[in-house]
């Protein structure tokens, strides 16, 4: 069932009318839709289904029916700076839309994973994209899961999903969409120094993994285990290890564990 722009707008609000609306029943990625499409103003994608989704690093992202996909872009200057903690502030606004919506415990699993009961509900994706004929366009992607996929459970438990219909009762798409879209309008609006800002005062709340004990592994094939203290100003991952702190960046590694192994486990 296609959504309908016009609700959508009506929740956003007066902030946001400037925003184009666009809504589609399938697409093969709302991200990469913004991506190849002139933009002469903010606009939002809105889809049911992605064919060809994607997460960080290129890596495909399945994204089947029951789910919900927003993307936002919007043209940005040239040497913009793109705050690397972006898509933690992303993911911090979402946590509170959620949370009014009646989620409760919506945490983030750095550097881009949204989770309830330690299991994914949602995931942020923010890209610098060079367009040959309108200089760049930022573009931020949220992926929701209405249902639980059924393909997560039979993988490690750091790795499980959780859909929305499983823990509240789900509003409109329409609604949900807006959420999601102004949470990413909002922090893509802020000033680098307002997002360091935002992160220092929020993210020990969302954090679900300092304290606990992580692999993190590096693009390079290198892996290395410690326990997370938290990130840095710029959103980079701190993990002390048996050799001393070390700090990672999220376009370079992917983290494991994290997980105690039942609910009833405390934190490391």
């Amino acid at each position: 069932m296609t959504m309908n722009p016009r609700s959508i707008a009506e929740q956003l609000g007066p902030p946001w009318a400037h925003v184009a609306i666009e809504c589609l029943d399938r697409v093969d990625s709302t991200s990469a839709w913004l991506a190849r499409t002139e933009l002469k103003r903010p606009t939002l994608v809105a889809a049911n289904e992605q064919t060809q989704g994607r997460g960080r690093r290129g890596r495909p992202w399945t994204s089947p029916p029951g789910g919900l996909y927003v993307s936002v872009g919007w043209q940005i200057l040239p040497g913009t700076l793109i705050p690397p903690a972006l898509p933690l502030v992303v993911g911090m606004a979402l946590c509170d839309g959620l949370e009014a919506l009646g989620i409760t415990g919506p945490a983030l699993k750095w550097p881009n994973d949204l989770l309830v009961n330690g299991a994914k509900l949602a995931g942020i994706l923010v890209e610098n994209v060079d367009k040959a004929t309108e200089g760049r366009t930022l573009v931020i992607g949220i992926g929701l899961n209405l249902q639980t996929p059924s393909e997560t459970a039979d993988l490690p438990e750091d790795r499980h999903a959780i859909g929305l219909e499983d823990i509240a009762v789900v509003p409109p798409r329409e609604r949900l969409v807006a959420v999601a879209a102004k949470a990413a309008l909002e922090a893509g609006a802020l000033a680098p120094a307002a997002v360091s800002a935002r992160l220092a005062e929020q993210w020990p709340v969302r954090d679900a993994l300092t304290g606990r004990v992580c692999t993190i592994e590096h693009a390079s094939g290198e892996t290395c285990q410690g326990v997370v203290q938290g990130v840095t100003d710029e959103g980079a991952l701190r993990l002390e290890t048996s050799d001393g702190l070390r700090i990672f960046w999220s376009g370079e590694c992917r983290v494991r564990g994290g997980w105690p192994q039942n609910e009833s486990e405390e934190r490391s």
